[in-house]
């Protein structure tokens, strides 16, 4: 009755969402004040937790969304 999706298009959706989640997770990120936790004029180290924590977050974010695409995908 209903066709399931290529898996190949879970995969290019998940590396596309990645790229778009990590930029929008970065950005609101960027209204948290890590300056009181490191020192004065050490702009590229926060900047640089900023981007680790943004890729991290969203890799689990686009993961879990996914994943239940991937299941409802599986039930049809």
């Amino acid at each position: 009755m209903f066709a399931s999706l290529d898996p190949n298009i879970f995969i290019i959706s998940r590396i596309i969402l990645f790229f778009i989640a990590s930029v929008f997770i970065f950005r609101a990120m960027q209204a948290i004040d890590f300056s009181k936790i490191f020192r004065k004029n050490s702009s590229d180290q926060i900047r640089f937790l900023f981007m680790v924590i943004a890729i991290i977050l969203g890799y689990l974010f686009v993961d879990a969304v996914m994943s239940i695409f991937e299941w409802l995908n599986e039930l049809l």
